[in-house]
């Protein structure tokens, strides 16, 4: 309809130049065109994302107002990975007051997460936690501050080249998500509302003394614990007056820190970092059906036992205490293949405040192929125990968390104790409220896995009332 009007313009303005035959009138054939134009480019780009944003309020409120999650598909025509997710989206406000298994309420968990996290605008990084101080802000977030970051970050994208079509990104923004913070927001709320209904124990996992302690008595290799000393003063070389003073009371002696040595990375990942690069782990992210018969579930479906869905290494960078200053390299096929493949970063997600003036609003997943610090390409590059940590993760998942729906384990490859081995694989935690780094998916998995758990879940909310 825009074209045609911009057309029937055209016509009828060069009719008048042929009678008229002046400057005044290309002057305004340029304008009518321009504008005609502007406004057909408008129409193209905005009215199929106006058709998406309909479809995403148009879920949201039925879940507000009470809508069946069993329901979804007929009446709103959404599959299964895109119910999932605007189930648990709608699930926000009413779940920031129930109580949370490692906080005192989900609220309080995603300020304390979130602070950290910001809004990538290429000036200024605005933190997370913002949308989560009252339930109010977080209805305006799932109302407006996610749709409009969709609308920007997509046309970013598309004028940069990374996406084909401004409203397909759009469309998959707001209905089937893949940025690594919706996934990982996403998995978060699948954790804290599983814990809620079942009561389970396994969550206590996350607490770091418990779950090594649970290790060492499945026979589970974890990050050894020092006795001594009982109590361990860190000062700092200059600060006075009773300041740099730190008091670590050994948790093994009644207190809350674990105390452990550093530990190394292997000679064979030593060649594949910088000198000087933090431990540097690999990421299993392992999924399970363990806790569908607590939810109520009568036919559970088969292969409950832990599966892997992701796997990724966290490059370290050069420098870093942690690798949480790393480039995300993704095993593509980490259960069955050691070969890496691209890596990401989303350095531009943590840079708070000035800290983000001229870093990108988004990147493609898999753009890094090199080590940043040192050049060496990874792609195709070959992580030895790649394999072994998937198989070490799902066993350790059956073994320590069941009920757990989704687990992202930390592995360390560190020098071999053994003579003859070439790493040993350490458990150093295992995350429960994970995110996929940005790695490889196993999609249809994931989303069946999703689409049972808040299924149940939603029965089970019915229940309460």
């Amino acid at each position: 309809a825009a074209l045609g009007a911009v057309l029937r313009a055209l016509q009828n303005v060069r009719a008048g130049e042929a009678s008229a035959g002046g400057d005044n009138t290309r002057i305004v054939v340029a304008t009518v065109a321009g504008g005609g134009l502007f406004a057909a480019v408008t129409c193209v780009a905005v009215v199929p994302m106006s058709v998406s944003l309909v479809r995403y309020w148009r879920s949201i409120l039925f879940f507000w107002g009470g809508g069946r999650y069993a329901d979804a598909e007929a009446k709103l025509g959404l599959p299964k990975f895109s119910r999932a997710h605007l189930y648990s989206l709608a699930s926000v406000p009413w779940l920031m007051r129930q109580p949370h298994y490692r906080a005192g309420t989900f609220q309080e968990d995603m300020l304390k997460n979130l602070r950290n996290v910001v809004m990538p605008t290429g000036f200024y990084g605005v933190p997370l936690s913002l949308c989560a101080r009252s339930r109010v802000h977080a209805v305006l977030t799932t109302l407006f501050v996610i749709p409009t970051a969709a609308f920007f970050g997509s046309c970013w994208r598309k004028l940069h080249g990374l996406e084909s079509s401004a409203a397909e990104c759009f469309e998959r923004s707001l209905l089937a998500p893949r940025d690594w913070l919706q996934l990982w927001r996403l998995n978060c709320r699948l954790a804290s509302m599983t814990a809620l209904a079942t009561h389970s124990k396994d969550f206590e996992m996350e607490d770091k003394w418990k779950f090594i302690k649970a290790c060492l008595d499945k026979g589970l290799p974890v990050t050894p614990v020092m006795d001594k000393p009982v109590t361990l003063v860190a000062k700092d070389v200059i600060e006075e007056g009773g300041m740099g003073i730190h008091v670590l009371k050994n948790v093994l002696h009644g207190g809350n820190w674990i105390l452990q040595e550093k530990l190394d990375n292997s000679d064979e990942l030593k060649q594949l970092l910088p000198e000087n690069a933090p431990l540097s782990t690999m990421r299993v992210l392992t999924g399970s059906r363990g806790a569908l018969p607590k939810l109520g579930m009568k036919d559970v479906p088969e292969g409950t036992k832990a599966h892997t869905l992701t796997t990724v290494w966290r490059a370290g960078r050069r420098g870093a205490s942690t690798d949480h200053s790393c480039v995300m390299v993704n095993v593509p096929n980490g259960k069955t293949n050691e070969i890496l493949g691209t890596a990401s970063s989303s350095a531009h997600w943590y840079a708070r405040g000035w800290k983000s003036f001229g870093m990108p609003l988004s990147t493609m997943d898999g753009s890094i192929t090199a080590h940043p610090d040192t050049g060496l390409e990874l792609q195709g590059k070959r992580l030895p125990g790649a394999s072994e940590a998937a198989s070490l993760c799902e066993r350790a998942h059956d073994m320590l968390m069941p009920e757990v729906p989704l687990a992202g384990w930390d592995v360390a490859f560190c020098p071999p104790q053994k003579p003859g081995d070439s790493h040993e694989l350490v458990l150093l935690e295992a995350n429960l409220s994970c995110n996929f780094f940005r790695g490889s998916i196993a999609w249809e998995d994931y989303s069946s896995l999703l689409d049972e758990h808040f299924l149940a879940i939603d029965d089970w909310r019915r229940r309460q009332t």
